[in-house]
């Protein structure tokens, strides 16, 4: 038998994930590659998905947009610290290919 929804007042829409920010299969194959590199940069591809599902869930439900922002906000701090971290893989990478 089914229950009734909680009343207007009652209901918690920031705790109700179900309806927005897309679950991790909306990103596609998850699959690790053999390459730390190709690892880092399909993790920032998935993290601006996140950003960017984040954003459409606070334009379809601006109640949330305070904490969607704060969000935003956090996954962009991941981002830049994923471009440092490919950086410095890319420059051990050069490294040591012109190691003797």
């Amino acid at each position: 038998m089914l229950k009734a929804p909680p009343s207007p007042e009652s209901y918690d829409t920031l705790a109700d994930t179900s309806g927005y920010a897309r679950p991790a299969d909306d990103f596609g194959d998850t699959q690790a590659a053999g390459d730390p590199i190709a690892n880092l940069v399909k993790l920032r591809r998935m993290l601006i998905d996140k950003r960017r599902y984040l954003v459409q869930d606070a334009m379809t439900y601006p109640v949330v947009f305070v904490g969607r922002s704060q969000d935003v906000a956090e996954i962009q701090t991941l981002i830049r610290a994923l471009d440092e971290a490919i950086a410095h893989e890319r420059a051990m990478g050069d490294a040591l290919s012109h190691a003797p």
